[in-house]
């Protein structure tokens, strides 16, 4: 399993698309529905983990 990410990408609007940058050249361009579909289901997945317990060795 990959390292879990602790820090946020970082989320910008420029000339109609949303831009997300992150770590490690992260790096992705959405067009505001796409944007805002991930945005909704990133919110739904976090909720659901939130609520599942943790295996230790998967990061912080």
């Amino acid at each position: 399993m990959m390292t879990p990410e602790t820090i946020a990408g970082i989320a910008a609007a420029e000339n109609g698309l949303v831009t997300l940058d992150g770590l490690d050249g992260l790096a992705i361009t959405f067009t505001p529905q796409a944007a805002a579909e991930t945005g909704r289901r990133l919110i739904a997945a976090a909720e659901v983990a939130a609520s599942q317990p943790r295996d230790e060795r998967s990061g912080d």
